[in-house]
């Protein structure tokens, strides 16, 4: 080991825990920098054949411009999403090249935000310089894995929203945990996903006043944001949420692999058109399939929250294990991207602040499972997406198998019984259990 290696390691130990804590987290938010600014520019990661920036580019000029969203022009994002678009524009006026520079920064800080957030929340968990370090490396590492999408779409934004809620819902924080949910609805509905979760801990928490006031303020929080847009178009606003709804079966969802397996391997007949600003699979079962995906996934979503239900069964009102809000809001996540028809690469950001933050026996597997699935899609998109769209064997496959990834991650966050994340909770000492 080198003698300054040595030195610095020292000085380290030395450092009051505050200070390692804040050092590394402060290293960790360099290391943002540097993988925005430096890696997501060269080699593969350089590739900016496919990106959502210029639909982004084109809705903020028309605001820019004076045009009111859903009433003069019509738009499948929802309000928060609109805002989000149109902040850069207003740093790089009508250059595209400057509105992607000013995109990518807005992104940047999302994901700084991210970084923060799981650096409180691990600290909270853990107690563990080590565990810190862990959870943040993991983190920057599933950046790597997945690739510049997360700096092109606006992606980061909910996930941001989603781990935040969480932060503030297991620290007790409860009116800011349901008032970002209601935000994140605004900017992605997948954030809502997470409202049964905290429900379910209202109650067996005997939080009933909460389990009331709780949604109130979601829908509060949604309304203050969607008012104007209500009031000037609400047909408009309804059509960027049922926009979704009405989508066929996408080219890379879990529902098409069977679909495209079978053309290869059996000379099943598909074709693959655009409609809906993607790619998507016809068939004679393709209409079957996407009215199926949608109660096949609720019908899986229930049974998860019916498990929630019956593992945050505890001894007492002050015996609460908020790891399993955590698990179970990756859980969710990870069902309605499995389980829709759509699979667009980007949704797997919504889950990169929560798969690090798992406790558990099981938590190595996890990692390894998630980190396999970001690798196989930016081995996919966006370099050989085209070779997926002409269905090339090859990426059919990979295709599949990521997908196939996807669902084994599922199986083993909802078989695994948390049962050491329980015992980890009930052996921490009383000042770090959550109040009732």
């Amino acid at each position: 080991m080198p003698p300054w290696f040595e030195s610095l390691r020292q000085k380290f130990e030395h450092l009051p825990t505050a200070r390692k804590r804040w050092l590394i987290t402060g290293l960790f938010l360099l290391a943002q920098v540097v993988i925005w600014s430096l890696v997501f520019e060269v080699l593969w990661y350089g590739d900016r054949s496919i990106t959502d920036t210029p639909v982004y580019y084109q809705y903020a000029g028309r605001m820019a411009s004076g045009m009111f969203p859903y009433r003069d022009f019509s738009s499948e994002y929802p309000p928060v999403a609109m805002l989000l678009f149109s902040l850069p524009r207003l740093i790089s006026g009508s250059d595209y090249t400057w509105f992607v520079v000013a995109f990518e920064v807005e992104m940047l800080a999302f994901s700084c935000g991210i970084v923060v957030v799981l650096s409180l929340i691990a600290w909270r968990q853990w107690r563990s310089i080590g565990k810190l370090a862990g959870v943040l490396g993991t983190y920057t590492v599933f950046l790597l894995c997945l690739g510049s999408i997360v700096e092109l779409r606006f992606d980061l934004a909910a996930a941001f929203l989603i781990l935040a809620s969480v932060a503030c819902f297991i620290t007790d924080r409860r009116l800011a945990a349901w008032l970002l949910l209601g935000v994140g609805l605004m900017t992605k509905i997948i954030p809502v996903l997470i409202a049964p979760i905290f429900l379910i801990s209202h109650f067996r928490r005997r939080q009933y006043n909460q389990m009331i006031s709780g949604p109130a303020l979601m829908l509060v929080a949604a309304l203050a944001v969607a008012i104007p847009f209500l009031l000037a178009a609400p047909a408009g606003l309804a059509n960027s949420f049922l926009y979704h709804v009405e989508r066929p079966l996408q080219l890379e969802s879990t529902w098409s692999s069977p679909l495209l397996l079978m053309a290869k391997y059996s000379g099943y007949s598909v074709s693959i058109m655009n409609s809906y600003g993607s790619h998507n699979v016809f068939s004679s079962l393709s209409n079957t399939l996407a009215v199926l995906s949608g109660p096949v996934t609720i019908l899986v979503l229930l049974f998860s929250y019916g498990l929630y239900w019956r593992r945050s069964k505890v001894d007492g009102p002050l015996q609460w294990d908020s790891s399993q809000v955590i698990r179970f809001a990756a859980l969710t996540v990870a069902i309605f991207i499995f389980g829709g028809k759509v699979f667009s690469p980007q949704f797997l950001i919504w889950l990169l602040p929560l798969i690090p933050l798992i406790k558990g026996r099981d938590r190595g597997l996890i990692t390894g499972l998630f980190a396999a699935v970001l690798l196989l899609t930016q081995w996919e998109f966006p370099a050989r997406y085209w070779e997926l769209y002409l269905l090339q064997k090859q990426m059919v496959v990979e295709v599949a198998a990521r997908n196939a990834l996807l669902g084994l991650l599922v199986v083993v966050l909802l078989v695994s019984t948390g049962r050491e994340s329980r015992l980890e909770a009930a052996a921490a000492p009383e000042a770090e259990r959550v109040a009732g």
